[in-house]
C-alpha cells in the first residue's frame, strides 16, 4: 500500500482547524486534523510533508515521522510544520486502523477503561447553539453554567475570568480589588453546586511569578482542581520555582512541543498535571511517548482539545489507552456543532467519551461536505 495524495480542507465551521485526507492506492483513506493558523498548516502538509510521505507506506508511521521530524529540527521543531506532522500522524494512525480492521485504541495498547471522563472548557463556538457564548455565561452567570453542566453529567469545568484584569498591567501586577472581582465565577459555582463540580483556572500564559503566587492563595478558597499555565513555559525552571511557592496543583502545558520540551519540565519538577495537545506537539506517535515520560516521573496526563471532531476521536483514542490519564477536554460550544459534518454521534453521554469497535478513528465526514463550494481545498500527489 502507499500514499497517493494529501488533500487538505478549510470548512467554515471550524475556522481555526485544517482537516487532511490521505489517500491511498489500496482506497483506504486516512482523515488528520491541526488547529490554529491553518492556511499556515495546509501550506506546510502540502509544501513539506507531502515529498516524504507520497509514495511511502502508510502504515510505516514512525519512519515517516522520523523523517519528517528530522527535517524539521532545521526551523526548531515547532511551529507550522510540527502542527502538520500532528495532523499527518493523526491520520496515518486512522489509515493503519483501517488497514488492520483495529480500532486505533487497540493499536495504542487496548482500552484502559471503559470510557474516558471530560471536562468542559467554557469557551464559545461564536454563539451559534445558543447565541450565547460559554465564557460570556461564565463571567455573567458561572453558577447557571455549572447547574447546566452538571444535567449532563459533566462534573468538571475551566473558566479564565482573570485573563481581561492582565491587559493593562502587561500580567506585572493584580490588585486585591480586581482579584476578589475575578474569584466571583468561582464564589458563585460554590454556591450554585456546591463541591460537585470540579473548577480549573486557565491563566493563558499572562502573569509574572508574584502575581501568579497571589493568584494561587486566592484560590486556595475555592478548592481549585489546577491552576494552567499561569506564566510564560519558555524557562521550565521559572514554573519550577512557582510551584514550589503555590498550594494549588500546577499544569503545564499545551505549549511544549515533543518530548524533548516536556523531559526538562519533568526533570526540573515544574508541573502536578501534564497537558498534550496531540494536534501540535506530534500527534498520536509523539503523545503516547511523552504520557511515558510523565509516567516515569509518576505524573497524570491529559490532553488540550480545542479542535474538530476528528481531533476531538483521536484524542479519546489516546486517553482511553493511556493509563496515566486522568481526563479529557472538549468544549460543548464546538461538539455540539459536530453533526453539521460528520455522519456518526461523537460519543459524548453522562460526561464522558465512549469508543466504539469501528476501525481507526471511527469517524466520517456526511456526504458532499468536501465538495461543497464554500469549503477550501487542496492537492498533492503523485
Amino acid at each position: 500500500m502507499k500514499i497517493t495524495a494529501l488533500e487538505t480542507f478549510r470548512i467554515p465551521e471550524f475556522p481555526l482547524s485544517v482537516f487532511l485526507r490521505v489517500h491511498t492506492d489500496e482506497g483506504l483513506c486516512g482523515l488528520g486534523e491541526s488547529t490554529n493558523q491553518p492556511r499556515s498548516v495546509e501550506a506546510s502538509l502540502h509544501d513539506f510533508c507531502a515529498p516524504f510521505a507520497l509514495g511511502q507506506d502508510p502504515l510505516g508511521s514512525e519512519l515517516i515521522w522520523k523523517r519528517i521530524y528530522d527535517q524539521s529540527n532545521f526551523q526548531g521543531s515547532a511551529g507550522a510544520e510540527l502542527r502538520a506532522l500532528s495532523a499527518l500522524d493523526i491520520a496515518l494512525w486512522d489509515l493503519k486502523g483501517k488497514a488492520l480492521n483495529a480500532p486505533v485504541y487497540n493499536l495504542l495498547g487496548g482500552k484502559v477503561r471503559p470510557a474516558v471522563p471530560i471536562y468542559n472548557t467554557c469557551g464559545d463556538h461564536g454563539g451559534r447553539i445558543t447565541g450565547r457564548k460559554d465564557n460570556d455565561w461564565f463571567m455573567e452567570d458561572a453558577g447557571s453554567l455549572a447547574e447546566d453542566l452538571l444535567k449532563s453529567g459533566i462534573k468538571a469545568m475551566k473558566i479564565w475570568p482573570l485573563d481581561g484584569l492582565a491587559r493593562q498591567t502587561f500580567g506585572q501586577t493584580i490588585r486585591y480589588e480586581e482579584l476578589r472581582r475575578g474569584m466571583e465565577p468561582f464564589e458563585k459555582i460554590r454556591a450554585a453546586v456546591g463541591d460537585k463540580m470540579e473548577i480549573a483556572l486557565e491563566c493563558h500564559s499572562v502573569w509574572n511569578i508574584p502575581s501568579a503566587i497571589r493568584i494561587a492563595k486566592a484560590l486556595e478558597d475555592y478548592a481549585v482542581k489546577w491552576i494552567e499555565d499561569p506564566i510564560l513555559v519558555d524557562d521550565v525552571a521559572n514554573l519550577a520555582a512557582l510551584r514550589r511557592k503555590i498550594n494549588i496543583p500546577l499544569l503545564a502545558s499545551e505549549r511544549l512541543f515533543t518530548r524533548a520540551q516536556y523531559m526538562p519540565l519533568l526533570k526540573a519538577e515544574g508541573a502536578d498535571v501534564v497537558m498534550i495537545d496531540l494536534s501540535w506537539s506530534g500527534g498520536l506517535t509523539e503523545g503516547k511517548k511523552i504520557a511515558s515520560l510523565a509516567d516515569a516521573h509518576r505524573l497524570p496526563v491529559t490532553t488540550h482539545n480545542c479542535g474538530g471532531p476528528v481531533l476531538t476521536k483521536a484524542a479519546a483514542h489516546f486517553n482511553i489507552s493511556t493509563t496515566n490519564s486522568i481526563e479529557m477536554e472538549t468544549v460543548r460550544a464546538i461538539y455540539r456543532t459536530f453533526p453539521e459534518i460528520i455522519e456518526e454521534d461523537i460519543g459524548i453521554a453522562n460526561g464522558e467519551i465512549s469508543l466504539s469497535q469501528t476501525p481507526g478513528l471511527g469517524l466520517n465526514f456526511q456526504k458532499g461536505v468536501f465538495e461543497r463550494a464554500d469549503v477550501q481545498t487542496r492537492l498533492s500527489e503523485l
